[in-house]
């Protein structure tokens, strides 16, 4: 829900400079107002009391312009934690290259990492002097090299268990097995087998996740923080800009930004991701280059700011993909080689789709093993229970006759 409200004032609606809805309105209640008041004046005049009933029926409009704000404000579901840092913008005595003029605002209150996004923006932005649209970019980049290393990791992970990924699939193929047909000593040893193949060849499973994590966490920090900064809007935001985005609180009228970042990540998942190595084929492939574009629909009214971050960021990913997808780089830094296109025709990889129709017959075929296997201890629990009644002693006392 806060999220909701916030979104609201992504397109600047109760932006002052941006003439905004709230004005709209008003105007019209005010207009709708004006005949009235006149013939209220007029009328009044004429018994000598016009002064004081011209006073009352300006009050009476005032009051009308206040309940018409306070309607509208109420019906785009109006933050009061935005209104109170609105208040603190207007009465901040810093400006945006002073340290800690963020702080003075209301943001950068916690160790959230929207928090944390914006005071590393601040302090760029004041030592380096850059305007805000090359901090956000500047920023942007600094933090995908930072995380590099971890995608480094991720994508030689991946690259040593695809190369093993033919016995993987057949001890965890047996290990499912042994695991339908109860035999808990094979589905046991299968498991170790599994364990020592990973040890042998380097596979850390963890660091196949760490960089995935660590990005989404930065990610969602990111747009946060910078679409906080553009809904209140700070100072410079709005002027700071470039080209044809001048504004970098208000969306990009263009659709520009929208268009490029789509691009930017479509590219990317062409080259194989963050990581270089996507496992994705076929069709889901196609799917995730489309994403991108289709995402427009809920990214045109986003402010330019947020899609200075997409852009950079998006711009990133395709550097590192192409230097993680790169023979001569993977060699000197002492990564696994990607595989070979001999190695990939010989093994081809399969889609998300194929893999979770593979998994769903071999869970459908496991849970069939599994059924008939109690039906046939059932059986035999059933049989045994016959034989036992059928060969039941029975013992009966006698009864003597006293004498």
């Amino acid at each position: 829900m806060f999220a909701l409200k916030r979104g609201v004032f992504r397109s600047g609606l109760l932006r002052p400079q941006n003439g905004s809805l709230v004005s709209g309105r008003l105007n019209n209640a005010v207009k709708t107002s004006i005949p009235l008041t006149i013939s209220s004046i007029r009328f009044n005049s004429t018994d000598g009391s016009g002064e004081s009933k011209t006073s009352q029926v300006l009050h009476n409009l005032e009051n009308i312009i206040n309940h018409e704000e306070r309607e509208i404000e109420s019906s785009l579901g109006f933050d009061e934690d935005l209104a109170a840092k609105q208040e603190l913008l207007h009465n901040t005595t810093l400006t945006s290259d002073q340290w800690g003029y963020l702080k003075s605002v209301g943001l950068v209150d916690g160790w959230w990492p929207s928090d944390i996004i914006q005071q590393v923006l601040e302090a760029v932005h004041v030592f380096s002097g850059l305007p805000w649209w090359a901090t956000i970019a500047v920023t942007t980049v600094a933090f995908r090299v930072m995380l590099f290393p971890l995608f480094m990791k991720s994508s030689d992970t991946m690259a040593r268990s695809q190369a093993i990924m033919p016995e993987t699939k057949k001890l965890r193929k047996e290990m499912t097995t042994a695991m339908s047909t109860g035999d808990r000593a094979l589905q046991q040893r299968k498991q170790m087998e599994l364990s020592l193949l990973n040890k042998k060849n380097g596979v850390k499973y963890s660091r196949m996740f760490l960089s995935p994590v660590t990005q989404m966490v930065y990610s969602v920090g990111s747009f946060f923080g910078i679409r906080e900064m553009s809904n209140l809007p700070i100072e410079g935001l709005t002027t700071q800009g470039t080209l044809w985005f001048q504004d970098l609180a208000a969306a990009d009228p263009y659709i520009g930004l929208q268009l490029i970042s789509a691009s930017l990540y479509s590219i990317a998942f062409k080259f194989g991701g963050d990581t270089g190595n996507a496992q994705f084929g076929g069709p889901m492939k196609k799917i995730f280059m489309i994403l991108p574009f289709a995402s427009i629909a809920f990214t045109w009214n986003m402010s330019a700011a947020v899609m200075v971050y997409f852009s950079a960021n998006g711009l990133c990913s395709i550097v590192q993909s192409q230097l993680l997808r790169n023979a001569t780089f993977r060699n000197k830094v002492g990564m696994f080689p990607l595989p070979t296109k001999a190695q990939l025709e010989s093994n081809p990889q399969k889609g998300m789709f194929d893999n979770f129709n593979d998994t769903w017959k071999e869970m459908q075929q496991n849970n069939k093993v599994r059924a008939e296997r109690e039906e046939e201890a059932m059986k035999g629990v059933e049989l045994a229970r016959k034989q036992a009644t059928s060969n039941r002693v029975v013992v009966k006392s006698k009864k003597y006759k006293k004498n």
